[in-house]
């Protein structure tokens, strides 16, 4: 790796190079220092949201509700973001399956359920969602050290529905997808090439047909 490439790349983060070549020690050493420094700039920037559990943007709110679960290993903790069922419903119906949601699983590391910022069929994969997950991981790195190469989503019903569509939409974020009794609609799975994929639905669950339309997709 050449030190004129690497420049550019400091230059923005406002680091400095000795005039240098690098070798492959060099270049971790460097890689962690600009890691280092970027999560210092970025930390103050989600200072209210990770105190108020709150992610907002573009006049949407999403409210986090999570857990930490077992000792830090090296590298970081796994993320995992959760999404809860319900959809075209009162508040206090989505409001009851998130509460639900955020003691539903619970893997080690830091387990994740947000509320949805919609009462819609489709709250889960409407195209704001995605720059609102975007900022809830960034959070998470600066904040609680997670390890960006372990962030999983996960979700049940309408969480579920979401999970069809954000796993390959968003594919190059997530270590892995778990899908618990939702829907794919017309989704395309090409984008899970290389993205580990579960499909959980009862053989029995046929509202819509989900049951027959999971199977087409295994």
């Amino acid at each position: 790796m050449k030190k004129h490439i690497i420049t550019l790349f400091l230059s923005a983060m406002g680091c400095t190079l000795s005039a240098q070549s690098l070798d492959k020690y060099e270049s971790e050493s460097v890689k962690n220092q600009v890691v280092s420094e970027w999560k210092s700039k970025m930390s103050s920037f989600y200072d209210e949201a990770y105190k108020e559990h709150i992610i907002r943007r573009d006049g949407l709110s999403l409210p986090l509700g999570y857990i930490i679960r077992g000792n830090e290993p090296v590298g970081g903790r796994s993320l995992w973001i959760s999404m809860h069922g319900g959809g075209n419903a009162p508040k206090e119906t989505n409001d009851e399956q998130w509460m639900n949601q955020i003691y539903l699983y619970e893997p080690q590391g830091i387990y994740v359920a947000p509320r949805a910022p919609w009462d819609d069929w489709d709250m889960w994969f409407k195209a704001p969602i995605d720059s609102l997950f975007q900022d809830l991981i960034t959070m998470m790195i600066v904040k609680e050290n997670i390890n960006p190469d372990k962030v999983y989503i996960l979700g049940y019903s309408a969480g579920g529905d979401g999970v069809w569509r954000l796993a390959p939409r968003l594919a190059d974020h997530w270590a892995a997808a778990s899908m618990m009794a939702g829907h794919p609609g017309d989704v395309g799975l090409l984008n899970l090439r290389n993205l580990p994929f579960m499909i959980w639905c009862g053989a029995d669950d046929s509202a819509y047909n989900r049951n027959l339309e999971c199977a087409k997709r295994g």
